[in-house]
């Protein structure tokens, strides 16, 4: 279980109070707010990214040497990448194997791409590619944070139907952080509204 309660940052004079929140393994929650809240703080802190300046996170347990169990997506697709290494070192710099190629047409990754380094595929293909980095075996808990946000409507319903079938499979808790309240009612069991 991925849980925060009476949780916060500080930061310097700002301080970002962040809503009590359980995600449970299977479950689809939407994280619904206005921009400047503190979204991808909040992302950040519950991948382990940024630690709490104030009260209760419970994470699942990993040891040291293995993946993160919670995994964070982020919606510019383009900073989550070393430009430097080819989209198939990038993917087994998390993997560690070819394990991965079971995904790619799921999520509509071409083999062709493998390749290619991140600033040769549009921002939609590395979409694809940066949840089949985060799909690892060991993966528990899937933080989307807008990562439909700037593709076109086929290639979101493509991917949230993959998504969607996959958390479905795997019993995966997926945390979908987003503006777009219809979609958050479409994919998500329950929708959390977070106001000031």
């Amino acid at each position: 279980m991925l849980q925060l309660r009476n949780a916060g940052l500080n930061y310097g004079n700002t301080q970002i109070r962040f809503p009590d929140l359980t995600l449970k393994p299977g479950q689809r929650l939407g994280l619904f707010g206005p921009s400047g809240l503190g979204k991808s703080s909040l992302a950040k802190v519950l991948a382990g990214i940024e630690p709490l300046s104030y009260g209760e996170l419970t994470l699942p347990d990993f040891s040291k040497g293995s993946a993160n169990p919670v995994q964070w997506v982020i919606q510019q697709s383009e900073f989550a990448f070393n430009p430097r290494l080819s989209i198939k070192q990038s993917l087994r710099e998390s993997w560690r194997s070819d394990d991965f190629m079971g995904l790619l047409d799921r999520y509509g990754v071409d083999p062709q791409w493998l390749n290619r380094r991140p600033s040769q595929v549009s921002g939609g293909q590395l979409q694809r590619v940066n949840l089949v980095r985060a799909l690892l075996p060991s993966t528990e808990y899937l933080i989307c944070d807008e990562i439909t946000a700037h593709l076109d409507m086929i290639t979101q319903q493509q991917i949230w139907q993959a998504l969607s079938e996959e958390a479905y499979q795997r019993k995966l808790g997926l945390l979908v952080i987003s503006h777009d309240e219809d979609l958050l009612n479409l994919v998500c069991d329950d929708v959390l509204h977070w106001t000031a």
